[in-house]
C-alpha cells in the first residue's frame, strides 16, 4: 500500500518521512497551545473567584482566613481551660470522695 500510495502522489519515502514529521511537530504545537489555553481559562476563573472572595471579605460578607485562624485559636485555649478546670474539679471530687470513704 504504501508504495501505491507513494507513486500516486509522485513524493518520495524521504518526502512522505518529512511530511509525517512536520505533521507530527504541528500536532504538538497544538496541544501547547491547547495546553496553555486551558491553563489560562483556570487562571482567569481562580482570579474572579480570589476577586469575588476579596470583594465579599470588604463588604463585611466573608471574615478573612487570618481572622479565622486567630478566632479558632482562642475558641481553642478556651476550650484547653475549660478542660483543664474540669480536669481539676474531678480530681477534687475524687480526693474527696477517697477521704469520705476512709472515714466510713
Amino acid at each position: 500500500k504504501a508504495v501505491v500510495s507513494t507513486q500516486s502522489t509522485g513524493k518520495t519515502k524521504s518526502e512522505l518521512l518529512e511530511s509525517l514529521e512536520k505533521y507530527h511537530k504541528l500536532e504538538y504545537e497544538y496541544t501547547q497551545v491547547s495546553n496553555v489555553r486551558v491553563v489560562q481559562d483556570e487562571l482567569t476563573r481562580l482570579r474572579r473567584l480570589n476577586k469575588a472572595n476579596n470583594d465579599a471579605v470588604k463588604d463585611g460578607k466573608l471574615i478573612p482566613l487570618e481572622k479565622v485562624e486567630e478566632i479558632l485559636q482562642n475558641q481553642q485555649e478556651k476550650y484547653q481551660k475549660t478542660i483543664a478546670k474540669l480536669k481539676s474539679r474531678v480530681t477534687k471530687s475524687e480526693s474527696q470522695l477517697s477521704r469520705f470513704l476512709q472515714h466510713l
